[in-house]
């Protein structure tokens, strides 16, 4: 195992209990009914494995489709579970994904995963009563890249082409959090323990010098993706984040020169940092995941602006 894979293994286990383990408590007989390990790619079983989380009532769910974090090598659904437990009770259907990790998966494997998973939604909305005009894309950290690399491809049919993954679900809302949007950013910035070249290794099999004449560059640079058909947006970012600095700035850029609807939260100082919401107890963390309360329940009841 590398050693940025074991760095972030080691996060998520040290941050577990602060992000899952007591919120879970809290969150306990609200009736959720959990599905677990459900195999939507018979292509990589071990990798393409889904939760679901809903608490039953009456009509059909907006869906919240969920891509975790862990720096592109590592990560998993299960750090996941209270975020899915609490967008559970906010009346989504929430889907917690696995996708194909680095350097087993590279680029654009994981993509084509999340894109399968996507339509096994679309395929089981009817047996689950989904409804599909209703969907939220989130995701933190490697998991925001992804997902909002997903709410791309949705909506463009050529990468889907070039790609090779083809859907015809489209995302509604985008729900971001501290992610990497541009990998030259990333090999810019000054990144802990130099990290940024070994995910670029692991995920893409390139150096930094390749870049520019790598195939897939173009799922390098979000920013340059994003088009007006975006989903609406609420980004969730760190002004002095030790690994995304940066990155969310450029994605508002982004947004805005196309005229896509967005609001956002970020902290300034530097103890509230990378991902600072999915601990849960915080100042700012309650600031912002009430914010993000409030804009995916508006979206829900359709009172949200949107394209």
């Amino acid at each position: 195992m590398s050693f940025q894979k074991h760095f972030f293994v080691a996060v998520d286990k040290l941050m577990d209990g602060a992000q899952n383990r007591r919120v879970r408590k809290k969150l306990q007989g609200r009736g959720y009914e959990v599905s677990k390990d459900i195999v939507y790619d018979g292509s990589a079983p071990q990798a393409c494995l889904l939760d679901t989380c809903v608490v039953p009532s009456g009509g059909k769910y907006p869906v919240m489709f969920y891509v975790h974090g862990g720096g592109f090598v590592a990560g998993d659904k299960y750090y996941r579970r209270a975020l899915s437990c609490w967008h559970a009770l906010l009346g989504y259907f929430v889907v917690n994904v696995n996708y194909g990790l680095g350097p087993d998966f590279k680029f654009p494997e994981p993509h084509r995963h999340l894109v399968s998973a996507l339509n096994w939604v679309g395929e089981n909305a009817v047996r689950l009563n989904l409804d599909l005009s209703r969907m939220v894309v989130s995701g933190d950290s490697a998991g925001a890249y992804y997902a909002a690399a997903l709410a791309c491809i949705c909506e463009n049919a050529g990468l889907q082409q070039k790609i090779g993954a083809h859907t015809n679900l489209k995302f509604g809302a985008a729900v971001l959090n501290c992610g990497v949007y541009d990998m030259n950013i990333l090999l810019r910035s000054n990144v802990p323990l130099g990290l940024a070249p070994k995910i670029l290794g692991d995920i893409a099999g390139i150096s930094a010098e390749q870049m520019p004449t790598y195939e897939w560059r173009e799922l390098c640079d979000l920013p340059s993706l994003i088009s007006s058909s975006f989903p609406s947006t609420f980004l969730t970012y760190a002004k002095k984040d030790i690994f995304c600095g940066g990155q969310s700035e450029a994605l508002i850029a982004a947004l805005q020169k196309n005229g896509v609807y967005f609001e956002q939260f970020h902290t300034k100082t530097l103890a509230d940092n990378h991902c600072f919401s999915l601990n849960w107890n915080t100042r700012a963390a309650k600031k912002n995941n009430a914010l993000t309360a409030d804009f995916l329940t508006r979206f829900a009841k359709g009172e949200l602006i949107h394209n």
